[in-house]
């Protein structure tokens, strides 16, 4: 008897997207989305595809993906955001993993290929990056990080060799927006641990964040939208680091 699995996504407002993720789980036993409130057609979308619709106050991400870790009904556990979409290869080699219930492993690790402003990337870590999606729930759980969470495990991981697609975004206006909610997570996050950022910091780490996509993550080789991409990496990174400086400011008044 083959391995059941569910399927988690977080969602608000995602009718541009979410509709392409769940085209590419007709397969899966059980798809669970957890939607903080979405004015758009997204619920309407997601019942369409038969899925199991819940409604959770968004506090952070970290927390809404455990809460809908929780709310499955089988142990294996795919995360996906309502952006991201399973390459038919990547669909074909779960599927041939999960047709044996024998396996010691408890997590596995996706390659993620980043398309932005319609471009995939072919180089560098935005096109060959492996993230840890697809676990045993009684082996493991999301940790308690507001932004940029995780998934940890305690046993043997395995990585599958084909990718999923990170559709980050379609227009400037919509990662700005994306951008300006991260940085306002993390900020508030750091305030909480009383972090502060000097100048110097601010300066040192935006301009090694440039070069670093943009040179040793090999971005050069992805075009003008490498260079862009690279561009918005280093902004987040000083904006994150303003915001929370801005923060003790804020709460002094």
């Amino acid at each position: 008897m083959k391995l059941k699995l569910s399927v988690i996504i977080i969602a608000y407002n995602e009718e541009r997207i979410i509709e392409k993720c769940l085209q590419k789980l007709y397969w899966a036993d059980e798809i669970i989305v957890i939607d903080s409130g979405s004015t758009d057609a997204t619920v309407a979308i997601c019942e369409k595809y038969n899925a199991k619709v819940i409604f959770n106050k968004f506090v952070d991400y970290g927390a809404q993906k455990q809460f809908a870790v929780q709310q499955t009904s089988n142990d294996w556990v795919l995360s996906l955001d309502a952006d991201e979409v399973l390459s038919d290869e990547l669909v074909d080699e779960i599927k041939g993993q999960f047709e044996s219930n024998a396996t010691e492993v408890v997590g596995y690790y996706l390659k993620c290929r980043h398309v932005f402003l319609g471009k995939a990337f072919l180089y560098g870590n935005e096109s060959n990056r492996s993230i840890l999606r697809l676990f045993n729930k009684n082996f493991g759980q999301f940790n308690e990080k507001s932004v940029h969470e995780s998934i940890c495990v305690n046993g043997k991981t395995h990585k599958f060799k084909n990718a999923y697609l990170h559709y980050t975004t379609d227009s400037l206006h919509g990662y700005i927006n994306k951008l300006n909610k991260y940085t306002q997570l993390y900020a508030e996050n750091k305030f909480l641990k009383n972090k502060k950022y000097s100048l110097f910091e601010i300066i040192i780490k935006t301009k090694f964040e440039f070069i670093k996509k943009y040179c040793f993550e090999l971005n050069f080789l992805n075009g003008k939208e490498g260079f862009y991409w690279s561009y918005f990496s280093a902004f987040y990174t000083g904006v994150k680091c303003i915001k929370t400086n801005e923060q003790h400011l804020i709460n002094k008044k």
